[in-house]
This record gives structure tokens, sequence and C-alpha cells, in this order.
């Protein structure tokens, strides 16, 4: 494999997808510039009054609206090139919602922009848009996917997660097959979950959602892949229905890895199939945080009632990271007991903790609305090819005692 600092765009122009990509090489990229004599370029928006604190005028002229959004957007890629200082935090707006024209531009000078500011500013643009929805990245991140530096392309995959766009299957499944980089393609691998359930509930096209499938399969029957890449991929084909994948999540569970076992919780629980109930409940007790917090999320996600008892337990656990995960899990399967729970954790010391359980008690509110659509049919469908599978009776069994971990 070969290193990161080798990508050549040219192994994405040879693939069957249209990576063709013309930059300017007007400016001159100086690779000597040290994090110390680069400040990040955006100030803290803490330190600015809120956007919903001003009136539709303050806003507008907070962001600049009086200046001609290219004339406005090339001062700030001059200033991302040739001014160290930080840039004015309005001038985000800027490459918000690109037009075409503005891609363009961005596109013609962005290898010029010094490579940690290149890194800071995606980062930075991604958390603040995660906080104002007036925001869109699209097309920022869009060329900031076929950035040279690995920590970059890495950031914008991570960026784009919650878009579901047909044009970005092949980008994605391009840097998930052929990305020299392994975080880049565990990221890709992780992003491409989103779309195998966008195919599941018939919001995207069935074979766009058959090709990010067989890429996720390519990844998992390729020996020679990292395992932190198959582990995401194996979380982002988990919401598959298709049968062959409950097989893959059951090897995943009796991998040697710790790794790919974790992977394999968390592949249980987006499946949406209560026959993981079982496992899933036993895992409860496992003597790892990571096993344990996974388990708690699967429990919850599976609605498995039966695991209440050990998950009112876990309230007690001494990692943050289980009590957290558990008290997501109460908010899923709710009740009485459920309830309760969560109650004194609102009034408890912990506020991060507090906070959580009123979200968890709101999301039980809608989970326990007679009339939104639950996920699950514990009927087993007469129709279903699981006849000839000899664990099914295992699998139904939610009670099943599958023993304690030793202490």
């Amino acid at each position: 494999m070969q290193n990161s600092n080798d990508f050549n765009q040219q192994d994405y122009d040879e693939s069957d997808d249209d990576w063709d990509l013309d930059l300017d090489d007007d400016f001159d990229l100086d690779q000597d510039d040290s994090e110390d004599d680069i400040d990040y370029l955006i100030e803290d928006l803490a330190d600015d009054a809120p956007f919903d604190e001003l009136d539709d005028d303050e806003l507008l002229a907070s962001a600049g609206a009086s200046e001609p959004p290219m004339i406005r957007l090339e001062r700030v890629l001059t200033a991302l090139i040739t001014q160290p200082g930080q840039l004015d935090p309005h001038d985000i707006f800027a490459l918000s919602d690109l037009s075409r024209e503005g891609a363009a531009a961005v596109r013609a000078k962005w290898t010029a922009i010094p490579v940690e500011r290149r890194r800071g500013l995606v980062h930075q643009m991604v958390e603040l848009a995660e906080e104002d929805l007036d925001i869109h990245l699209s097309q920022f991140l869009r060329i900031a996917l076929r950035d040279e530096d690995a920590r970059v392309r890495e950031a914008a995959v991570k960026g784009l997660w919650e878009e579901i766009a047909p044009d970005l299957i092949g980008e994605f499944v391009q840097l998930l097959k052929h990305d020299p980089d392994r975080d880049v393609r565990a990221a890709a691998a992780q992003v491409l979950g989103p779309y195998i359930l966008a195919g599941e509930l018939d919001e995207l096209d069935a074979s766009l959602a058959m090709r990010v499938e067989n890429a996720l399969l390519s990844i998992l029957e390729n020996p020679d892949e990292d395992l932190q890449v198959q582990c995401r991929a194996l979380e982002s084909i988990a919401y598959s229905g298709e049968i062959g994948v409950r097989q893959l999540i059951e090897d995943a569970y009796y991998a040697p890895d710790d790794e790919m076992r974790v992977s394999a919780l968390v592949a249980m629980g987006r499946s949406a199939d209560v026959r993981w109930r079982g496992l899933v409940r036993a895992e409860l007790q496992n003597p790892s945080m990571e096993m344990r917090c996974q388990a708690a999320i699967a429990s919850g996600e599976l609605e498995a009632k039966v695991a209440l008892p050990d998950l009112l337990m876990l309230l007690s656990d001494p990692e943050q990271q289980v009590r957290m995960a558990t008290i997501f899990a109460l908010g899923r399967i709710g009740g009485k007991d459920a309830v309760d729970a969560l109650q004194t954790v609102m009034i408890g010391d912990d506020a991060e903790e507090a906070a959580a359980a009123e979200l968890a008690l709101e999301e039980m509110s809608f989970y326990a609305d007679p009339d939104a659509v639950s996920l699950f049919d514990e009927r087993l469908d007469e129709d279903a090819d699981w006849d000839d599978d000899p664990l099914d009776d295992w699998y139904d069994n939610d009670d099943l005692d599958l023993g304690n971990y030793e202490e």
C-alpha cells in the first residue's frame, strides 16, 4: 500500500467515474510552513452574539450581504492564501452554499491555501455547520474530497455523512477502494451506511444501493484490507436486509479481534433483527467497556425489553460512556421502570447525564406513540427464507440464559 503522501489524482482519473479535476497552479504552496507559524483562521463564534438574537437586517449586514458574493469570495480566498491572521467569522458565509461559479473559484485556488489552513478550515466549517443550519457545505466539501492531503479528505468525508446524494456514491466508492490512507477508507466505509439504509427504505434507487453493498462486501472479503476499514464496512452493511448479512455479523461476533467483535454488536443493533436480542443482552455483562457500551446501544435499537433489568444495573456502571449508552437504550425501550430511572438521572449531579436523560424521555414519548412506525415485527415472516436455519429456535428465545462473565 502506498504512502498517503504519494496520493496521485490520476489514480481516480483512470476509474470509470469522472474524477477529472482542474486546479490553478498560479499559486505556490510552501510546504515548509509549520503549525506554529499558521494561525487558525476562524474566531470562536461564542464571542459573538448568537444569530438568533439578531433581527433580519442585522443578520444580513453582519454576513456582509451588501458586498457582491463573488467579490467577497475572492477576497476571502486571497486572505486564506496570503494573510496569516484570523478570518472574520462572518466571512464563513462566503464558503457556504457555493454557486457553480463560486465552486470553480474555490477549486482554482484551493491548493494554494497552506495545508494546515485547509485542515483547520474544513474541521471548523463542519463544526459550525452542525450548529448553524444556515451554513451549507455540500459544494465546499466536494472540493475538499479531492484534496492531496489525507486529513483534509477524511474530514470532508465525515462532513458529508448526513447528505444522501446519488452523485457522491461514485466518489465514496472510489475512496473506499483506492485511497492510500486507511483512515480515509474507513471514513468512506462509514459514510456509505446511510445509503444502504436509504435503499432499504426505498429512498434510494435499488441499483445504487446494490452498488454500495457490493463495494462494502468487497472490503469484507479482502483478507489484506485493514481491520479498521473492515469494521466500518460491517457496521454499514448491517443496514441491509439481505439474509447473507446475518452470517457476516455472526462471523464477526466470533472473530478473534476485539475490535471486530465490538463492530458485530454495532451491526446487530443496526440490523433491526430481533434474533440478536439474546446475544446483545448477554454482552451487557462483558468485562470490556466497549462491549458493554455497544451492547447497551444495541439493546435500545432492538427494543429488547427483556434486557431492562440488566440495563437498570448499568446505570451504576463505573464508566460514564456505558451509563450514557444505557440512558439512550432506556429511552428506546420505555416502560414505567425506565421512566422512573431516567427521571432519577435527571435530578442527579451529572449535568451531561441529566441532559441525556431528558432527551431520552422525549424520544420515549415518540416511540410510545401508537401511531409511530415501528421497525420491528415481532412475528417471524412466514414467507421469509429462514425456515431451514437450525439456529432459528435458539435465536428466537429472548430469555435464553447465555451464562455470566466471571469477575
